[in-house]
Order: C-alpha cells, then sequence, then structure tokens
C-alpha cells in the first residue's frame, strides 16, 4: 500500500524566523523541525525512511497569529520546487485584507508556480467561509477564491474546529458556514480540515452527508478517537476522507506515528488505501 500526508506545516526557515515568539513555543519537535526547515532533501530522506510517497504542505498569511503575510506563500512554493513531485504546497490568500483584483493576481502567479491546491484559516484570518454573499459580508475577494478554484479544478481546504493561538477567533471555525460555499460553487471540491473538532463534528458529519464536493481531511483528529469519539458514523463518509497528520501541531506523535496508529483501526485494506493515498491523488494537483 502507498501512503501520502494530506496535511503538514513544514515552514521554511527564511520565514520561520519571521514567527512570532508565542506561536513558536507551541510547537514541538523543533530541533527536527528546524533541519527540515533549512533543507527539503532532509525531510525527502525523512519521508523515505517513513515510507511516505507525498506530502501536502499548508502555509498561509495570518499577521492575526503568526505575525507573517503573503510571504509564507512565496517561500513556500520555492521550498517545494526541487522535489514537487513529493512535496505539495498548497497557495492561499488573505481575503479580508486583500482586494478582489488582489486576489485574483495573486491566485494566477501562485497557479503558475505549481500550488497543489488552496489554504483558506477562517479562525486565524477572521471571516466566515460564506461571507462572501451579499446578505453576509460580501466579500468580493473571497468570491474569487472560489471562482477561481472552481475554474482551475483547484480543492480548497478550509479550516474548521478551534485554535489556541494567541488571537484566534473560534468562531469563525463552525463547519456549517460553509454549507453556503457548498451550494453556491456545486463544481468546488472543498475539504474540511480537522472535520470540526473538537466539538463541531456533528455539523461536519452533517454537511458532509448533504454535499458529494465536500471531503474530510482526519489531520489534527488523534487517529485512535477518530471511530470512538469524533466520527462513530465514519463508515457512511470514509470514502471522502484523506488522511493527514497536521504536523508538527501539538499532539502529533510524529507523521510516521500518526499513521501507524490510523492504520490499525478497524477498517477494510481497500478504503484505508482510498484514504492514505487514492483521495490524495484525485484531490490535489500534481
Amino acid at each position: 500500500m502507498k501512503f501520502t500526508d494530506c496535511h503538514t506545516h513544514i515552514t521554511p526557515a527564511d520565514v520561520a524566523g519571521k514567527i512570532r515568539e508565542n506561536f513558536v513555543s507551541m510547537i514541538p519537535y523543533l530541533d527536527t523541525l528546524r533541519k527540515f526547515s533549512e533543507s527539503p532533501s532532509e525531510l525527502i530522506n525523512y519521508l523515505d525512511s517513513c515510507e511516505i510517497e507525498a506530502i501536502g504542505i499548508m502555509n498561509y498569511p495570518s499577521p492575526e497569529t503568526h505575525g507573517i503575510g503573503m510571504e509564507a506563500i512565496d517561500s513556500t512554493l520555492r521550498y517545494c520546487s526541487e522535489f514537487r513531485d513529493r512535496l505539495y504546497p498548497f497557495g492561499s490568500v488573505h481575503p479580508v485584507l486583500m482586494s478582489a483584483d488582489e486576489v485574483l493576481r495573486s491566485l494566477e502567479t501562485q497557479y503558475e508556480k505549481g500550488i497543489a491546491g488552496i489554504k483558506l484559516h477562517p479562525v486565524h484570518q477572521y471571516f466566515r467561509p460564506c461571507d462572501y454573499r451579499e446578505d453576509e459580508r460580501n466579500m468580493k475577494s473571497l468570491e474569487v477564491v472560489y471562482e477561481f478554484a472552481s475554474d482551475h479544478n483547484l480543492s480548497v481546504l478550509i479550516h474548521t474546529g478551534t485554535s489556541m493561538l494567541l488571537n484566534a477567533r473560534n468562531r469563525f471555525g463552525n463547519p456549517l458556514f460553509i454549507e453556503d460555499v457548498a451550494i453556491d460553487f456545486p463544481r468546488l471540491n472543498i475539504i474540511l480540515a480537522h472535520g470540526g473538532r473538537p466539538f463541531w463534528m456533528r455539523e461536519a458529519f452533517f454537511i458532509l452527508r448533504r454535499f458529494r464536493n465536500v471531503w474530510l481531511d482526519i489531520s489534527g483528529i488523534p487517529p485512535q478517537k477518530l471511530l470512538s469519539e469524533y466520527f462513530p458514523r465514519f463508515d457512511l463518509i470514509s470514502e471522502r476522507c484523506l488522511y493527514g497528520s497536521d504536523f508538527p501541531s501539538p499532539g502529533v506523535k510524529g507523521i510516521r506515528e500518526n499513521l501507524e496508529i490510523f492504520l490499525g483501526l478497524p477498517l477494510n485494506k481497500k478504503v484505508k488505501e482510498i484514504i492514505c493515498y487514492k483521495n490524495f491523488k484525485k484531490l490535489y494537483r500534481a
């Protein structure tokens, strides 16, 4: 069986040094992470040792929580470029701080440079995924993101659930805010990162059951609790799920370590292959 990890946070060294200290202090494995940040070759060697073919790398602008802006995207694209067949960089924008024209120009450039998808973090960027609507905040910049992704066959991965970071606004993390997006953009593949954990799992499950264009990224969920506590009816949505670790977030044992726990769950081999490999290849732009 082949393996992928849909959700990691490897921050290149030239940006990592700019991140606020209160954020850095929460990260485990700092020595290991610094080694990876300085050398993509070291990360590839680590993935080889873990028998993981490819990973998605998520960085995004959030002056509010991280203290960094769009330089995070440029740096991530450069970092992944040498091993683009193994390292899948996600693009991003800040729809609150950027105009619609700025968002469009940025996404066009990012697409040319090879982004595998688009990451949005409402909890760290202070918006609701439905805020593009006229009956909400009428944010045309956010509408541009969904239109661009639909037109270019890019998945949009949206953080759902909470964050412990200083300045995080957790009220924006409810998965129900994605219902409008799924209705208004039926061609768009939407990935719910973290499944609304730790207390919006029922809302996430409802959205997943209702819309075939919505997918679940199980990163950030302790694998041993996935079936017993978080999604007890997991079998109903399992074939639209992607395995991810959320490395190096607090509580993550490691990329391979978390994978081993997941592989020990009572799911059949075919389902595990879909979750750990096939859906990654289906939804992430090569």
